[in-house]
């Protein structure tokens, strides 16, 4: 462990955690008591199916944590046992959470981390588009915990900016049904020119490895993903070439009801009708030449 690069993860059993943490500990050799990354996994139940698959990746430890670790990051710090200043990096993946908790969190998170001497904070934030705002508080957020992690490490973070994820175009939760529903039929359909971007959380996990990887240089700490553009028939025609379907969606009344009474699906109509993420998708598989496109993600989560 004494030659290794220590990393902390918080969000580890979360999907993204769970593929970053994959992505890093394959740089790892199974075979060897010598690795270049010890990862540590924070978990609240390291029982859990998931975090007994984690614990037997190269180089990873699970660590048990409270039910506040996103609240009261230091006691995690604690719990991993290694010492001030020898940790290495962080991550911070949060969960969906109020306006209110993703910046209490967030920050929180960089505070502990700064304190325990962390050398490398990565970050997993959002894309806002190219006017630096999305024009609602629960996309923007992320830019104002980004603020206060620069005050912490003006020159050492790494901000992870997806765009949408495509597992939100397939999942079965209410929550993401109604969110790619009013997507299509209140954002994307009344505007049938506008290019939709997209990107695997498998991606995005790849990507906070990578980081690590490059350091905290790579792309001047700032990494916008995207790995497909696509207007809402193009999105539909390619779920139906490769599920013999379209995305499911939510009935449009209903839909329109839970519109008109929830703000962020308000705003994100008018983001994504409109504005848009405007990530150069080329210029992203320059940095990632493994970037799913949407095509690739469908086939690949159809096998499972």
């Amino acid at each position: 462990m004494s030659d290794s690069k220590v990393i902390v993860v918080f969000g580890a059993t979360g999907v993204q955690g769970r593929y970053l943490i994959e992505a890093l500990s394959s740089n790892n050799s199974p075979n060897s008591d010598s690795t270049p990354w010890t990862i540590i996994a924070l978990s609240r139940n390291v029982t859990s199916s998931t975090s007994t698959s984690l614990a037997k990746l190269p180089g990873v430890r699970v660590v048990q944590v409270e039910a506040d670790v996103m609240d009261v990051p230091i006691k995690a710090f604690a719990a991993t046992g290694v010492e001030k200043g020898k940790v290495y990096g962080c991550v911070s993946i949060q969960g969906y959470v109020d306006v209110k908790t993703m910046y209490s969190q967030g920050c929180a998170i960089g505070d502990a981390a700064k304190e325990w001497g962390v050398k490398h904070f990565v970050y997993s934030s959002g894309d806002v588009g190219n006017k630096g705002t999305a024009g609602f508080a629960e996309f923007d957020i992320k830019l104002s915990v980004e603020k206060h992690l620069t005050t912490l490490f003006p020159n050492s973070h790494t901000y992870l900016r997806p765009v949408q994820f495509m597992e939100t175009w397939t999942s079965t939760d209410f929550i993401f049904r109604m969110g790619r529903t009013v997507a299509a039929k209140f954002a994307l359909g009344p505007n049938p020119e506008m290019k939709h971007q997209l990107i695997s959380v498998k991606d995005i996990g790849r990507a906070g490895a990578k980081a690590f990887i490059q350091g905290p240089e790579w792309c001047d700490g700032v990494v916008r993903l995207a790995g497909d553009s696509l207007t809402i028939s193009e999105i539909e025609a390619i779920f139906n070439e490769v599920l013999g379907h379209p995305p499911v969606y939510a009935p449009y009344l209903l839909a329109a009801a839970v519109r008109y009474m929830v703000p962020v699906l308000r705003g994100m109509t008018t983001f994504f009708g409109t504005v848009g993420y405007g990530i150069n998708i080329e210029t992203c598989r320059q940095e990632l030449p493994e970037l799913e496109d949407l095509r690739a993600f469908l086939i690949r989560t159809k096998a499972k």
